[in-house]
């Protein structure tokens, strides 16, 4: 199978370009570049790998690419919160202007698979001891989960059954990946605590689902090998015994640190606070995560203790 990719050099897309390699598609990355191409040097040479060095909106740029047996994963977007607040019009120029025109171009080609890769951050605020499903009531508290809703709104209500559209709502993802970000809480509270020994936590009871970007591409490709249980249907992705407090997961960085000097503050600009469903991906797919946040915690631990990353102050580790 042929699969197009934008964002392809991001966190997410990088790991999904090589995991999707892996599994024996055909891969064609579109992306502009802005955080560097390393990431996607192993797969420079290889045969079944191509990238289109572009912004997702100059869709003549890789147009001749798709076909009606292409599949495509959107994944190209200006991502979180901070990036979103700081990068106001061209999170709204990529997430929706940009995606419209993803969109539409798909569904003039009778694209079979298209996956939307949204975000649980849509459901910003859930009752407390509750967690929100696929049919929870949205409430978007930034820019970035805003645009998000939107466009998810745009394949529900307009596009409809005239492209078969998967939507997938990530939750918070963490990890090593080929593009790493130290902008994401697990890896950032991780690094933070071994760099300086200390850390600053804002709402520390605030809650939030987690998973793991290696478990994210896995996602993305069993959506693919089931689209047709999949099509015009929406789900979170990740796993309900993976949602976490802030201070939980301070106290699984402080395992493996112990001297750990730690304030917490009771107030933030981050709102959000919300558990998260996870059963409908793994009733319905068989969909079951390989890594939790404990690990994971040990992963960015084990990565930068070894000295494989030293430059932690280096633009291309954060979106914002």
């Amino acid at each position: 199978m042929k699969v197009l990719i934008t964002g392809a050099a991001g966190y997410i897309g990088s790991m999904l370009s090589y995991y999707l390699i892996y599994k024996g598609y055909k891969v064609i990355g579109v992306d502009k570049l802005k955080y560097g191409g390393r990431s996607l040097l192993g797969l420079k040479n290889n045969e079944n790998y191509n990238l289109i060095v572009d912004d997702m909106g100059n869709t003549d740029s890789y147009e001749k690419y798709i076909d009606e047996e292409t599949a495509i994963i959107n994944l190209a977007a200006i991502v979180g919160e901070p990036a979103s607040k700081k990068f106001p019009e061209d999170t709204k120029e990529t997430n929706v202007i940009s995606t419209k025109k993803l969109i539409d171009l798909a569904k003039e080609k009778k694209v079979k698979k298209f996956i939307f890769v949204s975000t649980c951050s849509n459901y910003g605020m859930v009752e407390s001891g509750e967690y929100a499903d696929e049919n929870a009531v949205l409430k978007p508290l930034s820019l970035y989960a805003e645009t998000k809703v939107e466009m998810e709104k745009y394949l529900i209500n307009q596009i409809k059954s005239s492209l078969n559209w998967t939507i997938l709502r990530l939750a918070t993802v963490y990890g090593i990946s080929p593009r790493l970000r130290f902008d994401l809480t697990v890896n950032d509270f991780t690094m933070t605590a071994f760099k300086d020994k200390k850390l600053e936590v804002f709402l520390p009871y605030s809650n939030r689902p987690y998973v793991h970007v290696f478990d994210v591409a896995r996602a993305m490709e069993t959506v693919l090998s089931n689209f047709e249980k999949t099509k015009s249907e929406i789900y979170n992705v990740g796993d309900t015994k993976e949602n976490y407090q802030k201070v939980q997961i301070v106290d699984e960085v402080k395992k493996l640190i112990p001297d750990l000097q730690v304030e917490f503050v009771n107030k933030g600009n981050d709102l959000r606070d919300y558990r998260v469903n996870f059963d409908k991906i793994k009733n319905e797919l068989g969909f079951n995560i390989t890594k939790t946040v404990p690990e994971g915690v040990n992963e960015v631990y084990q990565t930068i203790k070894s000295g494989v990353v030293k430059d932690f102050d280096n633009r291309e580790y954060y979106n914002a």
